[in-house]
């Protein structure tokens, strides 16, 4: 205990040692006189060297060291106080919000009652943003769902969670927000489907969503045989105006039509404007409109395709907008006549070869129908390629 209270002492010693010189120094640059600040400095040492050479009893030295320690304590007490009545403010702040929210959406009390619960269960922050960010309520009930272990919570809850989002303005979500969990597709929507995941495919075709709640969801059945419990599947989702997602997911029940799917939240996503597309050689017959009337008509090849449009390389070179009708063979899928494309990009010579010029075309006008076979096509030669990587 004395040796601490001699590096203690020591060290304060040291210390006003270096303020007596920095005064000094002070002094000397006003060139104010320093009578006798050499003695007066070893005087101050003297005194220092005494009080520090005192043999202090152990009563003392503990009741210092108490003093100290007391001090260190509420000097942390008081910062750990501040810290926390800080959170406090901010945290009783986002509650205003919420509230204020709350408010403008005209939500009852059980309502509120059954978002706090999630909020409280999902540890989430800033309260208010459960009902202002789409997203932030789906992490929210993921992790809500995950503690009160959906299978066992009542279907009137379910039901009221599932009506939550359409009072909050979450369903149907704008094209303008990304889904990031089955739960938010709506019924009607389309999809592509090819079971199982890997393997030959036994079902592949394209499917309407049939119903959702938040257990489940569930989509029209392909002709096939049984798909027995626990498959996974790939799927594969346009949302019109927003984006391509694809999606696995297991099937829990293949019976009276439809096939009842497990939700899941690990969505890719591909905006439209950078749809995948896979590479393909596809002869195509084109024609060229002209006003209402119809102008040259030659052969050239699909080199790239996506749902959104193709790569052709043509014998001509044409200009930016100009509108064409196609006609080709689709392999699988049969014979696609007079789909409505434009022009959007003109490229460079295809291979090195200045008779031909690569056209990028988007559809053009109502061709939802052709769209989607294209679209089944791209996604089954998608997983096509997966499998010939693995082997």
């Amino acid at each position: 205990m004395e040796l601490v209270i001699y590096y203690i002492t020591n060290d304060m010693y040291f210390l006003l040692q270096k303020l007596f010189l920095v005064q000094l120094s002070i002094r000397d640059r006003v060139r104010e006189p320093l009578p006798d600040s050499i003695n007066a400095y070893e005087k101050f040492s003297e005194s220092i060297r005494n009080a520090i050479s005192k043999n202090f009893s152990v009563e003392a030295i503990f009741i210092f060291v108490t003093i100290v320690l007391l001090f260190v304590f509420a000097v942390v007490f008081f910062e750990v106080y501040r810290s926390n009545k800080k959170k406090q403010g901010l945290v009783d702040l986002a509650w205003k919000k919420f509230d204020a929210r709350a408010e403008v959406l005209k939500l009852n009390q059980g309502t509120i009652n059954l978002l706090k619960e999630i909020v409280g269960d999902s540890g989430l922050q800033d309260p208010s943003t459960i009902i202002k960010s789409p997203h932030v309520f789906e992490k929210s009930l993921e992790a809500y769902y995950d503690i009160r272990k959906i299978k066992s919570l009542p279907d009137s809850k379910l039901a009221s969670i599932r009506n939550l989002r359409k009072m909050i303005g979450f369903s149907p979500l704008s094209k303008d927000i990304a889904i990031i969990s089955t739960r938010q597709f709506e019924v009607g929507e389309k999809c592509a489907v090819q079971i199982p995941e890997s393997g030959p495919a036994t079902h592949k075709g394209m499917c309407l969503i049939k119903s959702m709640d938040e257990r489940y969801w569930s989509i029209t059945s392909i002709s096939g045989p049984q798909v027995p419990a626990k498959t996974w599947i790939l799927v594969n989702i346009i949302r019109s105006g927003d984006a391509e997602y694809n999606f696995r997911t297991q099937v829990q029940k293949d019976a009276d039509g439809e096939f009842i799917l497990a939700h899941t939240n690990k969505l890719n996503r591909a905006q439209q404007r950078n749809w995948v597309r896979i590479d393909v050689s596809i002869p195509v017959e084109v024609t060229q409109i002209i006003g209402n009337g119809i102008g040259d008509i030659f052969s050239g090849k699909i080199i790239d395709m996506s749902g959104g449009g193709f790569g052709m390389a043509l014998p001509v070179k044409l200009h930016k907008d100009s509108r064409l009708l196609l006609n080709f063979e689709l392999p699988g899928h049969g014979a696609i006549n007079d789909l409505s494309v434009k022009v959007v990009r003109v490229a460079g010579q295809y291979n090195n070869d200045p008779l031909r010029t690569v056209h990028s075309v988007a559809f053009d006008g109502d061709v939802h129908l052709i769209q989607e076979q294209i679209i089944q096509y791209v996604f089954e030669k998608q997983r096509q390629n997966a499998l010939a990587l693995q082997t």
